[in-house]
């Protein structure tokens, strides 16, 4: 009888994959209102990985409801494209321009890992950590950190955008 309820218990864990969240909340943001994506900062070593993240975000927020939604695109630069605080100040700067503009909530992301596991299999692997943040008041309304390995059937892609989607959802929605 014990083997029985063992197995299920075994392929539930099985399907959920390895997803690690974590998140807080200090009030809930209101759909209604304007709200901004900046770039995403990429600590990885893959290219254009919080560009992709970026993208996936917003289409994610779209998704919930959010209506009054704007990103900023930060102008290419000649020099200094690989330096360390590039994504820092790209990201600065997107607050900055948030603010000009009357944007109530700005949601800020780094990238912290995407890509495949050296190995046979090749898992892709990702972890984000995502802030919303009132710019009425210059606080951190909401915050959360995930990771998850995929199967090496996957693309990193998707691992992103499920990663991404686990965050987002958990984001307190006033007028849902």
């Amino acid at each position: 009888m014990t083997r029985f309820l063992l197995l299920p218990v075994a392929l539930l864990l099985l399907i959920t994959g390895c997803t690690t969240i974590n998140q807080s909340s200090r009030g809930a943001a209101t759909l209604d209102s304007s709200w901004g994506v900046v770039p995403f900062i990429n600590n990885t070593e893959t290219p254009y990985a919080g560009d992709r993240a970026e993208a996936i975000a917003v289409s994610l927020l779209y998704g919930r409801g959010v209506r009054h939604l704007e990103s900023y695109r930060s102008k290419p630069q000649e020099d200094g494209q690989l330096l360390p605080d590039r994504g820092v100040r790209q990201q600065e700067q997107g607050v900055a321009w948030a603010k000009e503009k009357g944007v109530r909530y700005v949601l800020l992301g780094t990238v912290t890992e995407w890509r495949y596991k050296v190995g046979l299999d090749g898992e892709p692997v990702v972890g984000m950590t995502l802030q919303l943040v009132d710019l009425k008041d210059d606080r951190v309304l909401w915050s959360g950190s995930a990771g998850k390995s995929g199967w090496s059937r996957d693309a990193v892609s998707a691992v992103a955008q499920q990663v991404l989607a686990a965050l987002i959802n958990s984001i307190d929605l006033a007028g849902r």
